[in-house]
């Protein structure tokens, strides 16, 4: 008997610990920038960096065409960077809408430490930019991948396009916690949580969502179960063998282009 409590004691330990561990670095399991950063003219984009008064790159820009041309508002996901979608950033340039590729705190180009609120706080930011440009709200539109989905859908709170597009989004960040580490408390551990579902309760601008049958990241459910809960207008996309990181070459450029024409 002695021994079984000492055997549940370490248990409890180890389990104690482990709380502990991913608690205090639970960013750094949800969030992976990379140390490189890569200029618009290493990419092959035709797009300006926006910077700071201190030189931090804060977003990627390029001007619509005419008055009649959207501004596209584009959220990358926690592994890339303010680059990764410049092929995305090439097709929209190329059809005269502008484009704001959208900086995160502690990703390549700035300091700070990514999070939730960091993040968000400066798309908020950043979207005024583009009202200070000259450009009207019901000319901004949201395209985000996979976290950028959420950070978009966080915006949308205070600052509502005129669509949202989600690639291969989550319902939330809380749902995929609870998903991926069962064995833990997550609701209770859980900083940033990134709550698209209920950032968009209530809503009513347009939601095109596009998810791939093979996304072993951000499963397809998560995506259903977002866009089964949004009550505004919406189209459903599922591109049959798509995966997480493909779905503008698999169909989504064409779905996104008809959507901003129409």
């Amino acid at each position: 008997m002695k021994r079984l409590a000492m055997i549940l004691a370490v248990l409890v330990s180890i389990y104690l610990f482990l709380l502990a561990i991913v608690f205090v670095f639970q960013r750094n399991f949800l969030y992976f920038p990379s140390n490189v950063y890569l200029s618009p003219n290493a990419v092959g984009t035709p797009m300006e960096e926006i910077k700071s008064d201190s030189g931090e790159i804060i977003s990627w820009w390029s001007p619509p065409k005419s008055d009649i041309k959207k501004v596209i508002m584009v959220f990358h996901g926690n592994g890339s960077a303010i680059y990764s979608n410049y092929d995305i950033f090439n097709d929209l340039i190329a059809e005269g809408h502008g484009v704001l590729s959208v900086g995160y705190p502690g990703y390549p180009g700035r300091t700070g430490k990514p999070s939730q609120s960091a993040i968000v706080d400066s798309a908020v930011a950043q979207y005024d930019w583009i009202l200070a440009q000259g450009i009207t709200p019901d000319r901004i539109a949201f395209y985000g991948t996979s976290l950028g989905s959420g950070v978009a859908a966080q915006l949308s709170v205070t600052r509502e396009p005129v669509m949202l597009f989600a690639d291969a989004p989550f319902n939330s960040i809380l749902d995929m916690g609870k998903r991926t580490m069962r064995f833990l408390p997550v609701e209770l551990l859980m900083k940033d949580r990134f709550r698209s579902d209920l950032a968009l309760s209530g809503k009513n601008f347009p939601l095109i969502w596009t998810h791939g049958t093979a996304d072993n990241i951000v499963p397809l459910s998560q995506g259903q179960k977002l866009f089964d809960g949004y009550s505004g207008p919406k189209s459903a996309h599922v591109i049959e063998g798509g995966d997480h990181i493909n779905l503008w070459a698999k169909g989504g450029r064409e779905i996104t282009l008809n959507a901003l024409s129409n």
